[in-house]
């Protein structure tokens, strides 16, 4: 799942900063980037990067650092669960 499915699915429409994120990020779809799946040190500088620069979302850095973070651990989880499935077929 890409970040920003992440954020859709897990996010969007709650009252919380990581909502406000989601909301700003949905309005932006057509520009967000979007990354591949394992790719996460480059794609969170790409990210993070194109956040940084665009004033729509200012004040929103620390909430993306936070939901990154979150969004990494647990694809890095879900693939090691599917490594290990693999594994024991």
């Amino acid at each position: 799942m890409t970040f920003f499915g992440y954020m859709m699915k897990t996010h969007r429409g709650t009252e919380t900063g990581a909502g406000k994120l989601a909301g700003v990020m949905d309005t932006d779809r057509e520009r967000f980037p979007r990354n591949g799946p394992v790719k996460y040190d480059g794609w969170h500088r790409l990210i993070r990067d194109y956040i940084h620069r665009a004033p729509v979302y200012a004040g929103l850095m620390p909430i993306f650092e936070s939901c990154w973070e979150q969004y990494e651990q647990i694809e890095r989880e879900k693939r090691r669960r599917y490594r290990n499935a693999r594994k024991n077929d």
